[in-house]
């Protein structure tokens, strides 16, 4: 595990207080804003690699995913944009065990995802959330983004 500090601690805030809890539960903060933030809000300046440190590390303990984002544009080139960070049901428990409320309502999404009670993602035959729950957490979002592929209409 990793040792969790002050300013891994004040980057989970800050993404929390980017997330619109109404809607996606994500944010897709640069690292730029991020620092920007950081600096603002918590009086933290870190300089580009550190925060990518601290990403890497809340990563690492299990707290965060992060999704990768690279669009294709139309002259076929592709473009790197900043990526997808959500908590993951222990990095909203943590926030939580911490005294923050906001983080409970990340814990809800969470939940009613794996519950099935989000109807915002489309359900596959064959896979059910019982299914899921079985298996790695890695395992079953690469199964579903499978699914998501071979399942496309052409």
């Amino acid at each position: 595990t990793y040792p969790i500090g002050e300013t891994k601690q004040a980057c989970l805030i800050t993404w929390l207080s980017c997330m619109d809890l109404k809607g996606n539960p994500y944010t897709k903060v640069s690292v730029d804003k991020t620092r920007e933030l950081l600096a603002k809000k918590h009086k933290r300046y870190i300089e580009r690699r550190w925060c990518f440190q601290c990403t890497a590390d809340l990563i690492g303990a299990g707290l965060i995913t992060r999704q990768p984002r690279h669009p294709r544009m139309s002259d076929g080139t592709v473009r790197q944009i900043s990526s997808m960070i959500a908590f993951t049901l222990k990095g909203a428990n943590y926030l939580i065990s911490k005294g923050v409320e906001k983080a409970i309502v990340i814990r809800k999404q969470i939940l009613a995802w794996l519950k099935g009670q989000d109807k915002r993602f489309p359900n596959y035959p064959g896979l059910t959330v019982a299914d899921k729950a079985e298996m790695d957490p890695g395992d079953a979002r690469r199964l579903t983004e499978l699914a998501a592929r071979v399942l496309k209409p052409i």
